[in-house]
């Protein structure tokens, strides 16, 4: 559930700890406002039940949309360690929520549509198109 303009009920990544154990690289950040972390977590719950051991590799904001970045299973020097059908699915689960983002505040939660005034292409409400700056949210 979102708050007032600007500010998320969830105002830490640390909400975000489940994803770590995932990470290709354990110091890597997470590129997203507090507005798509409940987003974000969703996505890691329905891909861990698909793929337990998936490689997260990013989440970010990309083209005003949640980048969730994923192998099915962790990379081997030896080689591609999944299917092309495992990678299809995949991506189908990850980009429902890419799709699903695209309506949501990035800022606060709240639903919101695609701003493009800044350099940085966003998705915002209407009460965080005025309080974001022209840099975006980090």
């Amino acid at each position: 559930m979102a708050t007032t303009a600007g500010h998320s009920e969830w105002a830490s990544d640390a909400v975000l700890e489940p994803l770590r154990r995932h990470l290709r690289d354990p110091s890597a950040e997470f590129w997203i406002g507090p507005g798509w972390y409940r987003l974000a977590l969703r996505c890691h719950e329905a891909v861990a039940v698909e793929f337990p051991d998936y490689e997260l590799l990013a989440v970010k904001q990309k083209w005003a949309a949640l980048a969730f970045q994923a192998n099915p299973h962790p990379w081997t020097p030896n080689g591609t360690a999944w299917t092309r059908a495992e990678s299809t699915r995949l991506h189908a689960v990850t980009g429902e929520f890419d799709r699903i983002s695209r309506t949501v505040c990035e800022s606060c939660g709240r639903p919101g549509t695609l701003r493009g005034m800044r350099r940085l292409h966003l998705t915002l409400c209407d009460a965080c198109e005025t309080t974001v700056p022209a840099g975006g949210l980090r």
